[in-house]
């Protein structure tokens, strides 16, 4: 999974300001056969787009998750129902559909190529996963406990949002045997798999079998830090978009996949922005 953030500052919904305490996740699709994430942040970061503000897309392309608001921030993702709005409570994300993909009434598409549209739903489905498991490390959540993490359509069952299908309506037709429990069984797994990689780590949270090893960032304001961790202080310079040398692995604050020291001297960076080359 790669994060890139995209802050969509011009629309209505950041500027309101609204924080919450993060209880749940909110797992939406965009109900458009469109997999391009960056289109949606482009035509949604403007201050007439009043409609809607989530807080990131997965790009159905690639996987790269494009975060649109910081992950505290009320967003407007889920409407309201009879018992209130999950917007109050959950961050919402929004998976990108697949392209050969059309809507011909409601919830009920055509499929022009399965065997595409079933290539990107589970390159989506996975980054989702990735994602909260990482949102529910960071805010302390139990993915399978009640309410935690749901779909737009268990919202509205349960009263906090609005009459929609996402994303089941889209499994479904697909025939990808997704489910909601089956989604929050996988992100409980990676949980416990990041957990088994951390017990292998040394006293100082160091893990370096596979040390050196060279990683690609793709964003050009990746900063870079004193330590290993959000909580370190920034050097003051960026990685720019390039290939880089990582001689050492920690875990530490604000990462998934941990912090990895440049052989260059020049600090550290955070791991969930790159890949491995």
């Amino acid at each position: 999974m790669r994060i890139v953030e995209r802050i969509m500052k011009k629309n209505p919904c950041f500027k309101v300001g609204r924080k919450i305490r993060v209880k749940g996740l909110m797992l939406h699709s965009v109900g458009c056969p469109q997999p391009d994430a960056e289109v949606f942040v482009k035509n949604w970061n403007s201050p007439s787009y009043g409609r809607a503000c989530v807080h990131a897309f997965i790009d159905g392309k690639d996987g790269t998750v494009y975060q649109t608001l910081p992950w505290d921030h009320r967003g407007w993702h889920c409407g309201s129902g009879r018992k209130g709005s999950a917007n109050d409570t959950h961050i919402g994300v929004e998976m990108c559909e697949p392209g050969c993909i059309s809507y011909t009434g409601g919830t009920k598409i055509r499929c022009r190529d399965k065997d595409a549209a079933l290539t990107v739903v589970k390159r989506t489905y996975g980054s989702a996963v990735e994602l909260f498991a990482m949102l529910c490390e960071k805010y302390g959540l139990d993915p399978l406990g009640d309410g935690v993490i749901i779909s737009h359509r268990e919202g509205q069952a349960r009263g906090i949002a609005s009459a929609h299908g996402d994303p089941e309506h889209l499994w479904e037709q697909l025939g990808t045997g997704y489910t909601m429990d089956g989604f929050r069984r996988d992100v409980k797994a990676a949980m416990e798999g990041k957990k088994e990689r951390d017990l292998r780590h040394t006293k100082q949270g160091v893990e370096n079998a596979d040390c050196p090893f060279r990683v690609r960032v793709g964003t050009a304001d990746l900063n870079i830090r004193k330590g290993p961790g959000t909580d370190a202080a920034k050097t003051g310079k960026k990685t720019g978009v390039g290939v880089f040398t990582i001689v050492e692995v920690r875990t530490g604050k604000g990462s998934a996949k941990g912090w990895g020291k440049m052989k260059s001297g020049a600090g550290w960076i955070c791991l969930d922005y790159c890949e491995k080359v």
